[in-house]
């Protein structure tokens, strides 16, 4: 008997010996595939992610390079706010704002009270030279050969500015701008040859300057990276286009990019031989619509891809960012576009009086441990600057421009009043916002959307509300406990 048992018990030892042995070589199979190229190339993309469960973000503890002004006497805020302004790092980081002659000047006001004001070593260049709040602005156009610039009809406009003629449109100046973007990188590699990162942005472009620095310090500029929000652009073949970087939502190059975007053949002698960027690509210019599309096809040509940071760099201004949807709620916010001038000079006096560092205490058997990290700020925590959860309804308001829902038919009992459309919103689980409009037609928003001002002539017509209850109690269920710093991707895009 005792035999007997003792022999079982062998066999089904190396059973499971043999079971295990099988289960190691199986996952070093399984590792080896993954991590080799030369392996893993025939594995689609799919099944390695299903496989690794790979995320489509980085959960990076990060760091603000801004001196907390929270406490300190804000008497003079324009003071306070430059005085914590990391701009000992603005050697390294070369920004260029683009302008133009015909630009709205409270825009440009705006911004320079605003997104730029600290920015000391700021570059801006345009269609004409001139000096903006104690920058000199270059007039990058002037680069471009005399020869060239005959030939395009465009360019009689630009004589105009330098002649310094009156009415000229905004429509000639909006056409002069495609022909900026190779010039003024051009420009900035040669104002400042040592910096590691080139960041481009517009007169609409709000920048939160403290995620754009967080980013950064995450990547190699010896590598040449091209990062933005995607757009489609020039077609490259079989029916494919290639991405670029839209202009609007600001973008960021590498020092190994802009390096291998400007290299000219040089002769024996040092001498060059082959022609600039601009010169390259001035027919190809012509004959677009797009300065920014034209720079991201030079890059495609000379090896680089754009870098999808969507929807941290982002196309939406401030005012329609659909709050809580997957896009837009634990991600670092870094850029938006077109947001009202107000929210210009409001949003930045907002972020630099925040607190950009979390203390947290966690209390153990013995005694307590303070944990101080590093915060970014989050599309989440914007929702604190709109007040959303805490806002009353909004005669002359539109919040479902963007994403309303309709419910057909017309007959529906929220279609035919404020008090209607308000109850049926807070009836239905998913909506967060609405607006009625008097001709008869209740919008729902499933998001967390402030919304704007409606067209001045459908004030009387037009309101709108919140349901700031739910809104309040969603925001409670759904906080954030890491930051989500999206992967390049050209799928998710705006």
């Amino acid at each position: 008997m005792g035999s007997a048992t003792a022999s079982l018990f062998r066999t089904l030892s190396n059973a499971k010996l043999k079971l295990l042995l099988v289960f190691l070589a199986i996952t070093a199979i399984l590792l080896l595939t993954l991590n080799s190229p030369s392996l893993s190339k025939n594995i689609l993309p799919e099944a390695k992610e299903e496989l690794v469960d790979e995320k489509d973000y980085w959960t990076w503890e990060t760091r603000t390079q801004f001196r907390n002004p929270a406490g300190n006497d804000t008497s003079n805020l324009n003071e306070t706010t430059c005085d914590s302004f990391p701009s000992e790092i603005l050697p390294r980081i070369q920004i260029v704002l683009k302008t133009s002659a015909t630009e709205n000047p409270k825009r440009v006001d705006s911004h320079m009270a605003s997104v730029t004001r600290c920015i000391s070593n700021l570059l801006v260049v345009s269609d004409k030279e001139t000096e903006l709040h104690g920058h000199r602005v270059y007039n990058i156009l002037e680069d471009l050969p005399p020869s060239a610039r005959e030939k395009i009809p465009e360019f009689e406009a630009y004589n105009k500015f330098q002649r310094n003629e009156s009415e000229i449109d905004g429509a000639a100046g909006w056409k002069l701008d495609r022909f900026k973007f190779l010039p003024m990188v051009e420009r900035a590699k040669k104002m400042n040859p040592s910096a590691e990162w080139y960041v481009f942005l517009e007169t609409d472009t709000y920048i939160v300057w403290d995620n754009l620095f967080r980013l950064l310090e995450q990547f190699d500029p010896s590598s040449p990276l091209y990062m933005g929000s995607p757009a489609p652009g020039r077609g490259i073949g079989e029916g494919k286009v290639n991405w670029f970087a839209y202009g609007g939502s600001g973008f960021v190059l590498s020092r190994a990019a802009v390096d291998t975007l400007v290299a000219r053949k040089t002769g024996r002698l040092g001498e060059y031989i082959g022609p600039s960027l601009s010169e390259q690509y001035m027919q190809i210019v012509t004959d677009d619509c797009c300065g920014d599309s034209v720079l991201g096809f030079a890059l495609y040509e000379k090896g680089i891809t754009l870098s999808g940071m969507w929807p941290m760099f982002n196309a939406h201004p401030l005012d329609s960012i659909p709050f809580g949807n997957d896009d837009h709620w634990c991600q670092p916010a870094i850029s938006m576009h077109k947001s009202q001038l107000s929210d210009m000079v409001a949003l930045a006096d907002w972020e630099d009086n925040r607190d950009r560092t979390v203390c947290t205490i966690h209390w153990s058997a013995r005694n307590a441990l303070t944990d101080i990290r590093q915060k970014p700020l989050l599309y989440a925590d914007l929702v604190d600057y709109h007040h959303l959860g805490n806002l009353p309804e909004r005669k002359g308001w539109d919040n479902g421009a963007w994403g309303g829902v309709i419910e057909q038919p017309d007959t529906l009992p929220q279609h035919q009043s404020l008090e209607a459309c308000r109850q049926a919103c807070h009836n239905k689980d998913w909506c967060m916002t609405y607006t009625y409009d008097a001709a008869g037609a209740c919008v729902f928003v499933s998001s967390l959307r402030l919304g704007a001002p409606s067209k001045l002539e459908l004030a009387d017509q037009f309101t709108a509300g919140w349901d700031n209850a739910k809104i309040q109690q969603w925001r409670a269920n759904n906080t954030c406990e890491t930051p989500m710093w999206v992967k390049p991707s050209l799928t998710r895009i705006f």
